[in-house]
């Protein structure tokens, strides 16, 4: 099952080729490893679906974790190879980059292709969503503690892993919907929208611009980056009571205090030291200062402006 889910996520890029069917020619860079993975779920799970009632262990859960995350990655890898020609090794890199959320990248934004720039938004979208506890899910019993644990995820918001994923799917799977409409509100494209709501969510801050966010250089954009970045910085417990709108619960929250605390003196102390020299203009410096620090705060990584002068 999770090798049959993990070939579903791979065919969804294939999608793009609705408003872009000139990228047809790459389809089979995605068809052929999710074929690959679909033939063995399938084995594996006429093999052994008749155990799915057994209980897993915490230890049990993290060697199937680990190897879901294995097989993940070494298969997301291939359309970077096969489409852009990235040596294995480099392809590699992305692929774990993406679907950690570190936000890394070796692939040149001018010469990929748009099946190739949703692929990277949607492998850290999932990667956020946490998606080896989605997977387990399918195969899990109503005690899933020993998955979560393995994954190193001790916010279990349910007592059923099952209801806890379908929560995860359900509370991500708004914030990108809502996050795509206010983008398109605020001037991005479709496909730009949707590709900055998967990273800004999954707070990897993959971009299909190399200026990232600062290409743009709107307000009304960075406006909106911001809460969603926020809103995927918190824990799934967190984004579960925000959900319910336990706001009295949010607020004594620690993790949303620190937050409240650090993000404006660490911007007030980036305005200080940027304001003078770099952004004289009051406006500017205070959205650079504002969003530089959320986007570093909450390891997302956009940017608006060049490093390259900063010292």
């Amino acid at each position: 099952m999770i090798l049959l889910l993990s070939g579903g996520v791979m065919l969804t890029p294939l999608l793009i080729l609705i408003s872009h069917p000139g990228e047809a020619t790459h389809a089979w860079a995605f068809g052929l490893p999710a074929a690959c993975l679909f033939v063995v779920g399938i084995a594996l799970w006429k093999a052994f679906h008749s155990r799915s009632n057994i209980t897993l262990t915490i230890q049990e859960g993290g060697i199937i974790v680990l190897l879901s995350w294995i097989v993940v990655i070494l298969f997301s890898a291939w359309p970077f190879t096969s489409v852009l020609g990235l040596p294995y090794s480099r392809a590699l890199f992305e692929s774990v980059s993406g679907w950690t959320t570190t936000g890394l990248s070796v692939v040149d934004l001018t010469s990929a292709g748009k099946m190739i720039l949703i692929w990277r938004s949607i492998i850290q979208l999932a990667g956020g969503a946490g998606l080896a506890i989605i997977m387990m899910s399918a195969i899990v019993g109503p005690v899933g503690v020993g998955i979560s644990s393995a994954e190193g995820r001790s916010d279990q918001l349910l007592p059923h892993v099952r209801q806890s994923a379908r929560l995860v799917l359900m509370i991500y799977g708004c914030y990108a919907l809502a996050g795509t409409i206010a983008y398109r509100m605020a001037g991005m494209s479709l496909f730009d929208a949707v590709n900055h709501s998967f990273a800004a969510v999954s707070t990897g801050g993959f971009s299909t611009r190399v200026e990232s966010i600062g290409y743009w250089d709107s307000t009304a954009i960075e406006a909106v980056t911001l809460p969603l970045m926020l809103l995927g910085n918190l824990s799934f417990v967190t984004a579960w009571l925000l959900w319910r709108r336990k706001l009295r619960m949010v607020a004594r929250n620690g993790e949303v205090r620190l937050l409240a605390v650090l993000i404006p003196l660490s911007a007030a102390v980036m305005f200080l030291l940027t304001s003078r020299t770099l952004y004289p203009q009051l406006g500017k410096s205070i959205r650079v200062a504002v969003f530089e620090t959320a986007t570093a705060i909450t390891t997302t990584g956009f940017s608006t402006v060049s490093y390259g002068s900063w010292n």
